[in-house]
């Protein structure tokens, strides 16, 4: 898995919080040192390989978040729950699930069977920061 420093929120809500076992994860950006990129909707200011690129890095933030809630022992993520999958775009655009495979490939390559999850892929006007995609799931982890 790439390394990638996940950052701080930008405003006032925690990244994650764990409740018996159950970690909750808040909506993650395609930020790059902090920054977001690139911005706008899928099929207007976004092409499909970038938005995938985002996708993926989405999925990269979440799992270095997961890491940071277990302490960097990923033995301890005993599946990802569910994941939702947010797209920005027109209403031509016609592969929100095929960019969503995108994320989900990253948390089966990294974690396996424990990566593989039931997923909701929601396509909407905008996100949060004019982001192009933007990711949120739970996951089950062993607690000490």
């Amino acid at each position: 898995m790439e390394k990638i420093e996940p950052g701080k929120p930008d405003f006032n809500y925690l990244p994650y919080k764990v409740h018996r076992g159950i970690l909750y994860l808040a909506g993650q950006l395609a930020k790059e040192g902090g920054i977001l990129k690139y911005q706008g909707r899928i099929n207007e200011e976004i092409n499909e390989v970038e938005a995938e690129r985002q996708a993926k890095l989405c999925a990269i933030h979440a799992l270095s978040w997961l890491k940071i809630a277990v302490d960097g022992d990923i033995n301890k993520i005993e599946c990802i729950l569910d994941l939702k999958v947010y797209v920005a775009c027109n209403n031509k655009f016609d592969g929100i699930s095929r960019l969503a495979d995108k994320a989900s490939n990253v948390f089966i390559g990294t974690l396996g069977e424990k990566g593989r999850h039931p997923r909701s892929v929601i396509a909407v006007q905008r996100l949060p920061q004019n982001a192009p995609v933007m990711i949120d799931l739970r996951a089950a982890i062993i607690q000490d």
